[in-house]
């Protein structure tokens, strides 16, 4: 059972994007499993370090294209970039007792993000660069 179901409202139309948003999702669903079977302390560990990797990887590779083709919103976006990745960081330094609650804290945090930010932030870059690069730039 998963928590996110991918959906077209999630795409913001930039196929290689959306495929980072969807490994995203199926993290937040292998989270959220692993919470329902009472093994989110075991998971903590990689799902924070996936995240540490994902957030500098993916916001780097949309920073890229925003700016290759001229994204008005670039600056606004990348501080909600660091506005994430530094949320990612206190969670990551927050203490290791109470692990099975801090996974549901985990999951619910990025659960409100993929929402958020995906639906509500991303969205406004993918029809400008697919207007000026096409649905598969990369």
């Amino acid at each position: 059972m998963a928590v996110i179901a991918w959906k077209e409202v999630y795409e913001t139309g930039i196929v290689a994007l959306d495929n980072e948003h969807k490994a995203l999702v199926a993290e937040v669903n292998h989270l959220y499993e692993a919470i329902r079977e009472k093994r989110g302390e075991e998971v903590l560990g990689e799902i924070l370090t996936m995240l540490q990797k994902y957030t500098v990887d993916h916001f780097q590779h949309e920073e890229k294209l925003m700016a290759e083709y001229g994204f008005s919103g670039l600056e606004e976006h990348k501080e909600v970039h660091a506005d994430l990745i530094q949320s990612v960081e206190d969670i990551k330094q927050r203490p290791s007792s109470g692990t099975e609650k801090l996974a549901r804290e985990l999951m619910q945090f990025l659960r409100g993000w993929v929402m958020a930010h995906i639906v509500e932030i991303d969205k406004k870059y993918g029809p400008f660069l697919e207007s000026r690069a096409g649905r598969f730039v990369e």
